[in-house]
């Protein structure tokens, strides 16, 4: 948001109404019961905000004509009580929503479900990753290298012999599909660039830590 061509803005919610205020100061409500929200910018300057309603319906809010609109994409969860933290990256002119969830029966249990789709046809895709062991201050570490592609690391929890592994995943944004990084052709030359560890195919080292021990509304 260094853009010096966009304005300055503020979206937040009180009391579940969610808000968002320009450089003039003047607050335009978007909607009513909304349980936690997660905004950016695509590459025509729009802001595009998905919100989780009390009721578990994801919802994309959009500008049209200088006009916010708003269109409930699908039910994603029957109940939001156990949501901790909301993403949003927007690649490709697609919307990927990353939501975390803890599970209730433990305190460093959480699931994280990957919503993906593109505004112009809401055809979404669903992927949910299980079982992921929270260390220390962080669940996930989620980066986007220089084709797009995202990588996923997390540390699992194996139920069976209760033994803590890491792991890594990636979004091919092209296919819209995850494989493990595993399956990838080894190498670093300028062919493949398929191996997530090179340096020349991550835009930088430092990978954003998504924090889901406080939630703020």
């Amino acid at each position: 948001m260094n853009n010096t061509d966009i304005k300055p803005f503020y979206i937040y919610t009180d009391k579940n109404s969610l808000y968002i205020k320009n450089i003039n100061e003047q607050t335009e409500k978007l909607a009513n019961n909304i349980y936690a929200y997660s905004a950016n910018i695509d590459d025509n300057k729009n802001i595009h905000i998905c919100g989780l309603d009390t009721r578990g319906k994801l919802t994309h809010f959009f500008t049209n004509n200088g006009h916010w609109k708003k269109r409930v994409v699908l039910k994603v969860f029957n109940s939001t009580k156990n949501v901790k933290d909301i993403r949003l990256y927007i690649i490709n002119n697609f919307l990927n929503i990353f939501v975390v969830e803890k599970y209730p029966i433990s305190d460093n249990l959480y699931k994280v479900s990957h919503f993906n789709f593109n505004p112009s046809n809401y055809k979404v895709s669903r992927y949910t990753i299980n079982n992921i062991y929270k260390e220390n201050e962080y669940i996930y570490k989620l980066n986007i290298d220089e084709l797009s592609n995202v990588t996923f690391r997390y540390k699992r929890s194996n139920t069976s012999n209760r033994n803590i592994v890491e792991n890594t995943i990636i979004f091919n944004s092209l296919s819209r599909q995850w494989i493990n990084s595993n399956s990838l052709i080894r190498g670093c030359d300028s062919t493949t660039q398929t191996n997530p560890e090179c340096d020349s195919n991550i835009k930088n080292d430092i990978f954003e830590y998504c924090y889901s021990i406080k939630y703020k509304l």
